[in-house]
C-alpha cells in the first residue's frame, strides 16, 4: 500500500479502508478494558484531531507572538505529559511557520519548588519548562485575553524561564578522551 496515489480518497481505496477499520476496530477493542472516563476522553481527542488534522489550514483571526499565552489542543497523551485544552507559553514562532514551540502551563498555579516549574508572576499557572515542544499552529484554538489584549508574560517570568530553558535544554560539555 505504501506509495500508492496520495490524491486517492479512502473512500475510493476499498483495501485501505479495510485495513483502516480493522486498526479503528483494534482500538476499539483496547478502549473496552480500560477505565470508562479515560476511553471517552482518548475517543474525544481521536475525533478532535482528526478535525485538527484534515481540515484545511486556518486562518487564526489573530497573530501567534512569541512570549504570550494562548489556548491550545495537546490532546489526550501518555503518562505525566500535559494534554487536554490548556493554556501554552509560545517561545518561539515565525510568521510564515506552520508549527510553533510552547511550553505547557498548569490551570492553577503549583508552588511545588522543582527548578524546571516556574510559577507566573500575574498568572494563577506554572510553566512547565521540562515539557517544552513543537506543535501545529492548528492546535492553537485561541489567545487567553485580559482587558481585551493577549497576555504575556513579565520580564522576570522571561528571565526564569529562560534561564531554566539554558539549563534543561544545553548540551553537556563533550568528554575529550
Amino acid at each position: 500500500m505504501e506509495g500508492k496515489s496520495k490524491n486517492k480518497k479512502l473512500k475510493d481505496s476499498p483495501e485501505i479502508l479495510q485495513v483502516v477499520d480493522d486498526e479503528l476496530s483494534s482500538t476499539r477493542t483496547l478502549l473496552l478494558e480500560q477505565d470508562a472516563e479515560d476511553a471517552l476522553e482518548f475517543a474525544r481527542w481521536t475525533k478532535k484531531k482528526s478535525e485538527l488534522r484534515y481540515r484545511p489550514r486556518i486562518n487564526h483571526g489573530f497573530f501567534i507572538l512569541n512570549n504570550c499565552i494562548y489556548w491550545a489542543y495537546l490532546g489526550a497523551n501518555i503518562g505525566s505529559e500535559e494534554d487536554k485544552h490548556r493554556p501554552v507559553l509560545v517561545v518561539r514562532t515565525e510568521k510564515n511557520s506552520e508549527i510553533c514551540t510552547i511550553i505547557p502551563l498548569t490551570n492553577q498555579r503549583l508552588g511545588d519548588g522543582y527548578w524546571y516549574h516556574i510559577d507566573l508572576e500575574e498568572e494563577n499557572s506554572t510553566a512547565l519548562v521540562e515539557q517544552l515542544r513543537v506543535i501545529s499552529k492548528n492546535r492553537i484554538d485561541k489567545p487567553k485575553r485580559k482587558a481585551g489584549k493577549t497576555v504575556s508574560i513579565t520580564e522576570k517570568d522571561w528571565k526564569a524561564i529562560n534561564n531554566e530553558l539554558k539549563r534543561l535544554y544545553c548540551l553537556k560539555a563533550l568528554k575529550r578522551s
